[in-house]
């Protein structure tokens, strides 16, 4: 995406950002604390991105990234879950689950009673 002062470049792959938003503050919603960006190829969001003046460069970042992937050498990867925290979410799920059935039933029979 060329932007104003040039094109915008995920940090992570060298893939180009697209803009997502203004993100909001937690304790503060009001207060907004920066521009926030997506990258589609890793899924990288946040609000630190390259910038570059023209299509070579940013050609030129790709292939450095991919040189550092492929020698072992880029240490930086985006934020997931490890795919040992499925059972946790599934245990969160099954609780929510529960709270919709349980909590209305308990809330019915204690009116009834």
């Amino acid at each position: 995406m060329k932007g104003i002062y040039g094109i915008k470049v995920c940090p992570f792959c060298g893939g180009t950002v697209e803009y997502a938003g203004i993100a909001a503050g937690h304790i503060f919603p009001e207060a907004h604390t920066g521009q926030m960006y997506l990258c589609k190829r890793c899924g990288y969001q946040g609000s630190f991105i390259l910038e570059a003046d023209d299509l070579k460069e940013v050609k030129d970042i790709e292939d450095e990234f991919q040189r550092l992937k492929g020698a072992g050498k880029s240490k930086i990867t985006p934020f997931r879950f490890p795919a040992g925290w499925n059972w946790f979410w599934r245990l969160i799920l099954v609780l929510v689950v529960i709270m919709w059935i349980v909590l209305p039933a308990a809330f019915l029979f204690k009116m009834l009673a």
